[in-house]
């Protein structure tokens, strides 16, 4: 494969899996007239990372230096792992260079890659036609992926289907259906419908649904949406973003609105419960609880770490929902699904035997006890093991006092005794304050005992007393009709 002989987007085989990438036989009469360098790219399949790593410390006429993927176009393509060089690939450079020039290789096997690329910088290639072949062969590369990153941004300005792999238009979408206006439908919306309701779905007169509303909202060219600022949550929302209908990819249907909110809620839950189950979230909550998903204070003392769980399939403005629906104090209702006894699938359809309800609702209270007792048991092992800490400092706190009280009675000077003296009060302050903490802690467990015994007795004494059957005796009876009967 030759890259002087191929058109532009085949020249270089970047945009395509390396497996796709045929690696060329080396030809013996072709070898022959080529330079050192650009022999090696055509045997190692002509890969354009391996051409950045020889470009490295070349100039252009115009003064541009080449092998920098950190500038533009390179630092912006949608390939552009492709086209940066590895440390592997930069060490290999340096190891070929160093033959063609038949010089001593540096120990370079540990160098971090800024310093590979130093070094590169200060040997670069130097025979005239390796030379002449990376400036020419990185300049198709230049002018490609310069082509490519306009034909992406005029995509995005024109709008159609790839301006929704960009985070406005759904930062549009979500701000539209958690606004003032639409919310109070997008809470009814989770809610379970009247039978009047039921009925009127289909009729002409209707109220306006929450998909119909949002993407009235969304079409409206007056609604200007303005993202907020938010670097600590995604560095794509380290500016405001605007989101404005001018920008937007064109008008929008309820149904398109409703299936690209529906699609960005459940990639979120699945989020949420990779984040609640890593221990970033309470680390003992679920689905149930109230404050599932939420991000508090407690979350954040380590920063905001929530894009770490963002996997291939979902991007980033995911994460802006996930803030906006928390902010707006409706996560619950953003996160609700069906239940699982109620919902049909392909390999489940929902039971109508109200035995299987009462079943989940028997283990659900069940595993509700265990996790308060969980949480009881742990709060009782956290203090117990404070408490035995603070015994153990107030018992070496009272040995040194002890050893200090002896040295001032084996003072030979008045000075000795007055600087152990100083050290005895000090002790002394300590081991107060030890046993003040130590007296608050029992205090408090006694208070704690004390509520626990009352609410017990309070539930002893509302349960109803159950009333003993009296049986009649049947001798007594008999003794009673026979005098009745004299």
């Amino acid at each position: 494969m030759s890259l002087t002989n191929t058109p532009a987007r085949a020249n270089v085989g970047i945009f395509h899996d390396e497996d796709d990438i045929a690696t060329p036989a080396p030809n013996e009469n072709l070898t022959s007239t080529l330079g050192p360098a650009e022999r090696c790219h055509r045997i190692n399949g002509q890969k354009a990372n391996e051409l950045m790593a020889m470009a490295i410390g070349l100039t252009t006429k115009e003064g541009r230096q080449l092998g920098n993927t950190d500038e533009e176009p390179y630092a912006s393509m949608k390939f552009r792992k492709k086209v940066v060089p590895t440390s592997a690939l930069l060490i290999q450079e340096i190891k070929r260079r160093c033959m063609a020039a038949n010089t001593k290789q540096p120990a370079c096997k540990n160098w971090d890659k800024k310093k590979l690329v130093k070094w590169m910088q200060l040997y670069p290639l130097t025979e005239e036609r390796d030379v002449k072949y990376v400036i020419e062969q990185e300049q198709k590369l230049f002018d490609l992926s310069t082509r490519m990153n306009e034909e992406r941004a005029s995509e995005k300005k024109q709008g159609g289907h790839g301006a929704w792999a960009y985070p406005e238009p759904w930062i549009r979408v979500y701000e539209c259906i958690l606004s003032e206006e639409v919310r109070d439908l997008f809470v009814k919306s989770t809610q379970v419908h009247s039978r009047d309701e039921l009925d009127a779905r289909n009729s002409s007169e209707r109220p306006e649904t929450i998909w119909e509303a949002a993407a009235r909202l969304y079409n409206d060219s007056d609604n200007v949406v303005l993202s907020s600022s938010l670097p600590d949550l995604h560095s794509a929302f380290a500016e405001v973003l605007d989101c404005s209908f001018e920008k937007m990819p064109g008008l929008i249907t309820p149904d398109e609105i409703k299936r690209r909110f529906g699609d960005s809620r459940a990639r979120l839950i699945k989020m949420i419960s990779r984040w609640e189950q890593s221990g970033n979230g309470f680390g003992q909550r679920n689905e149930d609880d109230d404050d599932f998903g939420h991000i508090g204070e407690n979350e954040l003392q380590c920063g905001d770490n929530r894009a770490s769980y963002l996997d291939s399939m979902t991007r980033e403005h995911v994460l802006y929902l996930w803030h906006l629906a928390d902010r707006e104090e409706i996560l619950k209702n953003v996160l609700s699904v069906i239940a699982e006894g109620s919902s049909a699938s392909s390999t489940s359809c929902p039971s109508v035997a109200a035995s299987a309800e009462a079943s989940n609702a028997r283990k659900r209270r069940k595993d509700e006890k265990y996790l308060a007792f969980f949480r009881s048991r742990m709060s009782l092992s956290m203090v117990t093991l404070s408490r035995a800490s603070l015994f153990k400092e107030l018992r070496e706190t009272q040995d040194k006092e002890t050893e200090y009280s002896l040295k001032v009675l084996e003072a030979t000077s008045q000075q000795l005794s007055d600087v152990y003296m100083s050290r005895l009060a000090t002790l002394r302050e300590q081991i107060k304050i030890i046993q003040e903490t130590i007296d608050e802690m029992h205090y408090e467990e006694f208070d704690e005992s004390v509520k626990r015994s009352a609410k017990k007795k309070k539930k002893t004494a509302a349960k109803p007393k159950k009333k003993k059957a009296i049986v009649e005796d049947p001798i007594v009876d008999s003794d009673d009709s026979e005098e009745e009967g004299n």
